[in-house]
């Protein structure tokens, strides 16, 4: 049954259908713009509304609606994008691209799919990922504990020989276990380091495959969904990139390096605002990344802020971001500003 937080949602989201209506990519620009920045507030009102919030607005209300689990990680991406491309539209003689009317449609698919799911119930690609599960223990009822034997306790005395035993079987188990983690595990330092190596040297496909079978072998492994993200986006390859970097800031949502890069995707990407909140993070995992804080301040020229941009800048130092003062969109480039060490 649905709750009064998605009725009122439905009711919110309900007005919009006439403007995804008019997302059409033959339509006049201005009309096609004016659609989608009326589509994404009917969507925003509808994620407020599941939020019980008038307080949030944009990407603070996807967050909140995540932590909650009432969203999946799917979910809030799309509405991420979906809210990139209702910024855009706000620029004046902006003309919507096929990009940005795909991103509303995915957007308004993924609504429909929310207000149908109960939220009552646990969504499990929603649900945040708390640990391994224990298997179930198995019930024990009154009348099977009153028939079952007595537990019989052997004696020290009678028990020497046996207790000798249990103990070396148990350090040859420590002692095979080892060997087997060690020889599973062995080929982790040595693809991540062949990788690292090959992304300095320039050698990018050595790199690629190095890092993606670095990725296979240790899937809880930020490091080689960043040096992936890094290598599709400086080739051109945005939609690989873009994948890769979530990816690696989900795993690991306090590495800096990840948020550090999946800002530069949206920098390069014109979502400037997106990746000032990316930067924002990153920098306060890593307070002393100048890397961060240069191109924060990248970003903050982009969004008309040359006042606060300039702090940044001298936070930063000189450096390659020093160039996007004088260009319309710098984006990183070069092995240097990726570490030779795991970004732990």
């Amino acid at each position: 049954m649905a709750s009064d937080a998605q009725r009122a949602a439905r009711a919110a989201f309900d007005a919009a259908r006439s403007s995804f209506g008019r997302l059409t990519s033959g339509g006049d620009p201005h009309d096609v713009a004016a659609a989608l920045v009326e589509a994404w507030g009917a969507t925003e009102h509808a994620l407020c509304a599941l939020a019980g919030t008038g307080v949030l607005s944009g990407v603070a209300v996807v967050r909140e609606l995540r932590q909650r689990s009432l969203l999946g990680l799917d979910d809030a991406h799309a509405f991420v994008d979906f809210h990139a491309a209702a910024e855009r539209a706000r620029e004046p003689g902006y003309s919507p691209t096929t990009a940005d009317l795909d991103s509303a449609r995915t957007g308004e698919e993924r609504m429909d799919r929310v207000l149908a799911r109960d939220l009552g119930a646990t969504d499990p690609q929603a649900a945040p990922y708390s640990g391994p599960i224990s298997p179930p223990r198995t019930p024990v009822h009154a009348a099977d504990a009153a028939t079952a034997p007595p537990l019989h306790i052997p004696t020290p005395a009678r028990n020497n020989r046996l207790a000798v035993l249990v103990v070396a079987v148990a350090c040859l188990a420590v002692v095979a276990a080892s060997v087997y983690y060690l020889r599973l595990f062995s080929g982790e330092p040595d693809a991540l380091r062949t990788g690292r190596a090959a992304f300095a040297a320039g050698d990018r496909l050595t790199a690629r495959n190095a890092f993606s079978a670095a990725a296979g072998a240790n899937p809880s492994l930020a490091e080689p969904h960043i040096y992936l993200g890094r290598i599709a986006r400086e080739d051109g390859n945005l939609p690989a990139a873009s994948a890769e970097l979530r990816r690696a800031v989900e795993l690991e949502p306090d590495n800096f390096l990840a948020h550090r890069e999946l800002a530069a995707y949206l920098l390069v990407t014109g979502q400037p605002d997106l990746a000032r909140s990316f930067y924002q993070r990153a920098i306060e995992l890593n307070p002393s990344d100048k890397v961060a804080l240069g191109y924060m301040a990248c970003a903050l020229l982009r969004l008309g802020r040359p006042d606060l941009a300039d702090r940044f800048f001298q936070r930063a130092g000189p450096g390659d971001w020093l160039a996007c003062q004088s260009a319309p969109l710098v984006a990183p480039s070069g092995a240097q500003s990726l570490p030779a060490a795991p970004p732990r």
